[in-house]
């Protein structure tokens, strides 16, 4: 289960000036008020036509403490993931470029990931956030400030920041900020469904921005797009995968197994969304109580392009990813699964576990497995809907999520 490290908890408390880690009575009301009032402001506009609450202390104090925590999350995660391919070496420069991610969540999450991860030298780290707001980016530094004075390493360099609107074109500092070779990641968070929103082509202007950064990223680096678990968001995300694809500027590294269209998207109501789980800091637990919110797991959606066709598994027709929770139904259980030939079905009945097959029990949202001996009988000259494990068959789970 993943958890923050207590560097990241201290400074982010720090920054909005309460004292959550210590204090037993948990979050004060004015807090929790900022948390509601934001939640009401993301719902009805989205999170970039609302960044005027970086202004607001209080609403400023809201976002650090609830909503920065699970961005970040999100991003380390994604990091573990992505940990067997970044070009990780003491003596190697490794340049970030954090896109939309609030006040530098991503370059803050990578920052600290490489300090309790990885061998990387602090000093090597090369890392920019862009935004169109000055309050966010000057937030962005100053917690990156916080976090630098709670590990006390002087080599830590200091944050860069650029101001911009994507909408309008792509700054020659973010150009020029990945050097002679490109950026080895990039992290574009809970940004590419409030881009373009008024455009009658808003995805594909969105797969001309996403292109452009690729041309900044190095051969051997990582575009991560993340965006909400919500339908539209993740659809509009699917689209742009879809099209950057088809023009053969890269292959996915992670989810999907396979670089063919999504299979998300051939029905109107499907999509697909990521459940990871996380140990909820206190106080976000207890905010959720009172203001009805839910953060007890990490949920969103995502896709990994890479340029050097690197995957998160080896290609394999017998990979299957699951795409659902194991529902447990009257004598059988059943889930979603996702690979090379779309979205299918499976299920195994109770009567049919065995040492062989025991393993679909272990079946959760992200997890990526290998089944034998699915059976789908005809019914009317027509394939089963869903497909039958029997005691016959094994399960073996390749990744968990």
């Amino acid at each position: 289960m993943y958890q923050l490290s207590l560097a990241v908890l201290r400074a982010i408390t720090k920054m909005a000036k309460v004292n959550l880690l210590e204090d037993s009575q948990g979050p004060p009301q004015s807090l929790i008020k900022a948390v509601l009032g934001l939640s009401e402001m993301f719902t009805r506009s989205g999170q970039a036509g609302s960044r005027v609450y970086f202004e607001d202390p209080q609403l400023r104090a809201g976002y650090l403490v609830y909503y920065l925590p699970v961005n970040l999350a999100k991003v380390q995660v994604l990091l573990d993931e992505l940990q067997p391919v970044l070009p990780v070496a003491p003596d190697q420069d490794f340049r970030v470029l954090d896109l939309g991610g609030g006040p530098g969540t991503g370059v803050l999450g990578v920052l600290d990931w490489c300090l309790s991860r990885s061998a990387m030298v602090p000093s090597t780290l090369h890392m920019m956030a862009a935004d169109r707001s000055p309050q966010i980016l000057q937030a962005s530094v100053e917690i990156w400030q916080a976090y630098s004075e709670q590990q006390r390493d002087q080599s830590i360099p200091p944050l860069k920041t650029v101001e911009c609107n994507l909408e309008r074109s792509l700054p020659s500092a973010i150009r020029e900020g990945g050097g002679v070779n490109g950026y080895q990641l990039i992290i574009i968070q809970n940004l590419l469904s409030e881009l373009f929103v008024g455009s009658t082509d808003p995805v594909g202007q969105r797969t001309a921005l996403v292109g452009e950064l690729l041309n900044c990223l190095a051969p051997e680096g990582s575009l991560m797009l993340i965006e909400p678990a919500t339908r539209s968001a993740s659809r509009e995300l699917h689209q742009v995968r879809n099209n950057l694809l088809e023009g053969r500027h890269c292959s996915v590294y992670a989810p999907c197994l396979h670089d063919a269209p999504c299979s998300a998207l051939v029905k109107p109501d499907d999509w697909c969304h990521e459940e990871r789980k996380w140990e909820t800091p206190a106080w976000i637990a207890q905010v959720d109580r009172q203001v009805g919110l839910i953060k007890d797991a990490l949920k969103f959606s995502y896709v990994i392009l890479r340029k050097d066709g690197k995957t998160l598994v080896p290609r394999n027709p017998d990979y299957h990813r699951v795409v659902s929770e194991l529902r447990v139904m009257k004598g059988e259980k059943r889930v979603w699964l996702c690979d090379q030939a779309g979205r299918s079905e499976i299920g195994r009945q109770d009567k049919e576990r065995s040492v062989s097959n025991a393993a679909f029990d272990d079946c959760h949202r992200g997890a990526i497995i290998r089944v034998s001996d699915i059976i789908r009988k005809e019914r009317k000259g027509r394939p089963a809907m869903v497909g039958r494990i029997i005691s016959s068959g094994t399960v073996e789970v390749i990744r968990s999520a």
